[in-house]
């Protein structure tokens, strides 16, 4: 599988084998296609309660990989849902889902 973000780096940097993180990445990817579909459908039925734990486990399964941009995005949605509060979730999924998409 090819992927448009430098795996090598991230393998230095958290001293993996480069095999190591591509497992790691596909791993990541396919939790991250479900947690999207989840995330998705939690947007549309306002469910708060579900978009929290679909964006928290985006947040963590991205941070422990050193994407942080995604982390970031999944970390600013799951506090919004845990406090409640009014923001434009499918917008910011739109940026979200991209990002993951562009790996």
């Amino acid at each position: 599988m090819h992927y448009n973000i430098d795996l090598q780096k991230i393998a230095d940097e958290l001293d993996f084998d480069l095999e190591d993180v591509e497992m790691l990445m596909d791993v990541f990817l396919q939790g991250a296609k479900e947690s999207l579909l989840a995330l998705e459908e939690a947007i549309d039925q306002k469910d708060l309660e579900q978009i929290f734990r679909s964006a928290h486990a985006i947040k963590g399964s991205a941070a422990n990989l050193l994407l942080l941009d995604i982390s970031n995005i999944a970390k600013e949605i799951e506090h919004s849902a845990r406090e409640k509060e009014s923001i434009e979730y499918n917008q910011i999924f739109k940026n979200l889902k991209q990002l993951i998409q562009n790996i």
